[in-house]
């Protein structure tokens, strides 16, 4: 396959800029989040050592996030709609997961696991609301707009199929505190890829 026949299906970066830093947001932001999800219950019991209190812990993490997820559903959407503003909230939700990651890193306690339930919590739940609806703004091919959609959500596949693999070879290389700064690194550069584009003003 020849360059002209690959750019006849992926345009070039001057064309679908802001799509690839889409579609590069989501899988950063996607190693991020997958990288501390898939792990918590291992990080729990062999990193924070919560003991006969990892049950409850995860339990915690699951209904803040639970409850930030139904409640932006029905909240993010409408505010964005009210003030016009799209690329900003997308951005800094995933900024949220990265704080998320650090505050579990550096305290190691119960209010590290809380700061990290509601940064994560209210980054996914603002999230899944907004990024498919920022994505449609960046169709570089509005005749093509199921193909690049389908691209784009693979990102969701393609992350939980790398982010465990990624966080168990660093775990192996550097111990579980690395996997935070991992997750800390991935989430932020997902957020700056999305606060780069430049079609959607905010």
């Amino acid at each position: 396959m020849s360059l002209k026949d690959l750019e006849s299906i992926f345009p070039s970066w001057h064309v679908g800029r802001d799509y690839y830093l889409a579609l590069i947001g989501k899988l950063f932001q996607g190693v991020g989040n997958f990288a501390i999800t898939g792990y918590i219950l291992y990080i729990m019991t062999d990193f924070l050592h919560r003991g006969n209190q990892t049950q409850s812990s995860i339990q915690l993490i699951n209904a803040i996030m639970l409850v930030f997820g139904i409640l932006m559903g029905f909240v993010a959407g409408p505010l964005s709609d009210k003030f016009k503003v799209l690329k900003w909230p997308v951005g800094f939700s995933t900024i949220f997961l990265a704080i998320g990651a650090l505050s579990l890193f550096l305290l190691r306690n119960n209010t590290g696991i809380i700061i990290y339930a509601f940064a994560a919590g209210l980054g996914m739940g603002i999230w899944n609301s907004l990024d498919n609806l920022l994505n449609l703004e960046v169709i570089p091919d509005p005749d093509r707009v199921a193909f690049f959609l389908g691209i784009y959500n693979l990102g969701n596949t393609i992350t939980q199929a790398i982010a465990p693999v990624i966080a168990a070879a660093v775990i192996a290389w550097f111990g579980f505190s690395a996997i935070f700064i991992v997750s800390f690194i991935f989430s932020l550069i997902g957020g700056i890829s999305m606060l780069c584009i430049k079609s959607v003003k905010r």
